[in-house]
């Protein structure tokens, strides 16, 4: 049982770093790509092949289908709350825009009735 944890554990730590470059821009992911990413790939082929001379072609592959499913789930949670907010940001900016027109009204009319 240890050993399907480390197995699982190699897989999500593999294929997260994996779904990560996709993530970065091609100029600042050239760095990570060429150290990290191909080490997560080496490192995600070499736990399937340990889990399939492990724990069987079944087990191994209900492992990863289980671990790739997980990272999916995390990113597209992720992706939904920074969504959000963003959206959040967009609709607090045009408030700040308003907002900035109304203090500055109120300013002006202020200055005037101040001086008449």
């Amino acid at each position: 049982m240890f050993e399907y944890t480390i197995f699982l554990f190699a897989n999500l730590w593999s294929y997260t770093f994996i779904k990560i470059k996709k993530s970065f821009s091609k100029k600042a992911g050239i760095i990570f790509s060429i150290f990290v990413a191909k080490i997560s790939y080496f490192t995600l082929i070499s736990s399937i092949f340990f889990g399939i001379s492990s724990f069987g072609f079944k087990n191994s592959i209900i492992g990863l289908f289980l671990c790739v499913l997980f990272v999916e789930i995390i990113f597209l949670i992720g992706r939904r709350y920074l969504d959000k907010k963003t959206d959040l940001l967009n609709k607090i900016s045009k408030i700040k825009f308003y907002l900035e027109f109304l203090i500055i009204g109120f300013f002006i009319i202020y200055i005037i009735k101040k001086f008449n």
